[in-house]
């Protein structure tokens, strides 16, 4: 499933950043109330991330 990702139409693609997003965002409580700032920070970098790469190309060459 997940090789496939490149492959799909943009709408799809579009559809799947959503549900990843969404699915993020519900796990954000989860960690706050374990007490997991870590990791609560890692995860809401990966959807600022997520989040900026549907509007953003990465630079030829980036990491």
């Amino acid at each position: 499933m997940l090789e496939d990702v490149d492959n799909r139409p943009k709408a799809d693609q579009t559809a799947t950043r959503a549900l990843a997003i969404v699915l993020m965002r519900k796990v954000m409580p989860l960690l706050d109330t374990l007490g997991e700032d870590i990791a609560a920070g890692h995860l809401q970098m990966a959807i600022d991330t997520v989040l900026g790469s549907a509007t953003k190309m990465p630079a030829q060459g980036s990491c």
